[in-house]
């Protein structure tokens, strides 16, 4: 059991670094936008539409795999872990750097989607208009649920220790998730290929830079001396065993 929480012990930090990057720059935008008046910057406009999302059907079965990116990038990302190191701290930096960039696109060009009319008729349809009201429809250019459904591709596409069969269902459930966003009118069709044209070349430019090794290097580093210090503490914690009591 050890051995088996030693392959995804490395990669933990990092995935709640991922996380810190996602509320900061998803929540921490729509905060701004709760508080925000029309016609302001944080506000929003629906520049990134265009005349073919016009012709976009809605599908509301799509939801249910909108609702797969964060399991299935989890899964990818932890079965990454135990299968090439380097590679996903490769991804890790990828989706960070992405992450904070679309940050900093929200704050200073945020978006806002308008939702077709819609009267839902069953359960499908009232969790679809539960999601679209779960939160503000800003945050939308570039997709952020795209960026993760493109970093798993690329995770499976790259990582050549994983196994075929895992890398032929990743790249189908990536596929539909890139779909479901605009299914489910949760995005333009502009904010997917604003993803990919951001995404791309930053994991290159990470991959062929060694930026992810040098960071892996980094973590090691950490983890060892981490690992070091603890060590330290629970020798000088240990109480010292009563010597016997000498009798003349």
């Amino acid at each position: 059991m050890k051995k088996f929480f030693a392959k995804f012990a490395y990669s933990i930090l990092p995935f709640a670094i991922f996380i810190l990057c996602l509320l900061l720059s998803f929540y921490g935008n729509q905060l701004l936008t709760n508080h925000a008046d029309p016609g302001t910057m944080h506000y929003g406009t629906t520049w990134p539409y265009t005349i073919l999302d016009k012709y976009i059907p809605l599908l509301p079965g799509f939801i249910y795999i909108y609702f797969l990116t964060f399991p299935f990038s989890i899964f990818i990302y932890f079965y990454l872990a135990s299968k090439d190191k380097k590679k996903l701290y490769d991804i890790f930096l990828t989706l960070c750097i992405c992450f904070l960039i679309s940050g900093v696109i929200y704050f200073f060009f945020q978006s806002r989607l308008i939702k077709p009319d819609y009267t839902p008729k069953s359960f499908t349809g009232d969790l679809l208009v539960w999601t679209w009201n779960s939160t503000n429809p800003t945050n939308n250019f570039p997709s952020q649920h795209c960026f993760m459904a493109i970093a798993a591709f690329i995770a499976c596409l790259d990582c050549k220790q994983m196994k075929k069969p895992i890398r032929i269902i990743g790249y189908i459930v990536t596929s539909l998730i890139v779909l479901s966003t605009v299914f489910t009118k949760q995005h333009y069709i502009v904010d997917f290929f604003a993803s990919l044209a951001i995404m791309v070349p930053v994991y290159l430019l990470i991959k062929h830079s060694g930026f992810g090794a040098s960071t892996a290097n980094a973590f090691d580093k950490f983890y060892a001396r981490f690992k070091k210090q603890n060590k330290a503490e629970k020798r000088e914690t240990k109480p010292q065993e009563e010597q016997p009591e000498k009798h003349d």
